[in-house]
């Protein structure tokens, strides 16, 4: 007979496989907001800067107090963003995350080869907006910094809105190689074995 310590980790395991845990639709939203403004942000150039600063002339005629920053992390720049980063969640789905076993929402170009999940994308845009309406200067003064993993910085440290869990990045498609003579014959082999 199987000691109690042990029947009971089996009755965990066996619960745990069963049911499939769900990403709370705020904690998706607040994973759409980030991946999309950081995407946002990868996709401006680098080199492109904006001025910021003030514009006041002193006595002499000179200007003081401008500075050259870079464009990508601009107030200016996030607050485009924001006018219209909710939109996209029409292009999210719920997909089971393949490393967590959990549910979540995930950018539909992302799940080519996961088991994928019908959206609420309406519900996912509103808690999108609430996010935002609740905590626009946060997320602003937050962007205007890079983070080394800003979806586990935002969304679980600093809202709370999702769990360690939540955050866990979403492993990259690969493409398959094209299969070769070499390739299939090698797959042969192997079955034969």
């Amino acid at each position: 007979m199987l000691p109690k310590s042990l029947a009971l980790l089996l009755a965990l395991f066996v619960a745990a496989g069963n049911c499939t845990e769900e990403t709370s639709l705020k904690c998706g939203a607040c994973l759409l907001l980030i991946n999309e403004f950081e995407s946002a942000i990868a996709a401006i150039d680098p080199k492109k800067t904006t001025t910021i600063g003030s514009y006041r002339v002193d006595p002499k005629g000179n200007q003081k107090g401008l500075v050259e920053i870079p464009y990508a992390r601009s107030e200016v720049h996030l607050n485009e963003v924001l006018d219209t980063v909710c939109d996209v969640s029409k292009k999210y789905t719920q997909a089971v995350h393949p490393t967590t076993g959990k549910k979540t929402y995930v950018h539909e170009d992302k799940v080519i080869h996961y088991k994928r999940i019908p959206a609420k994308t309406s519900k996912l845009n509103s808690a999108c907006q609430d996010i935002i309406d609740d905590h626009e200067t946060d997320l602003i003064k937050f962007l205007q910094n890079a983070n080394e993993d800003p979806v586990r910085e935002f969304c679980h440290r600093t809202l709370g809105l999702c769990t360690s869990v939540d955050v866990t990045a979403f492993p990259e498609e690969k493409e398959e190689a094209p299969e070769t003579a070499e390739n299939a014959a090698t797959a042969e082999n192997n079955d034969e074995l």
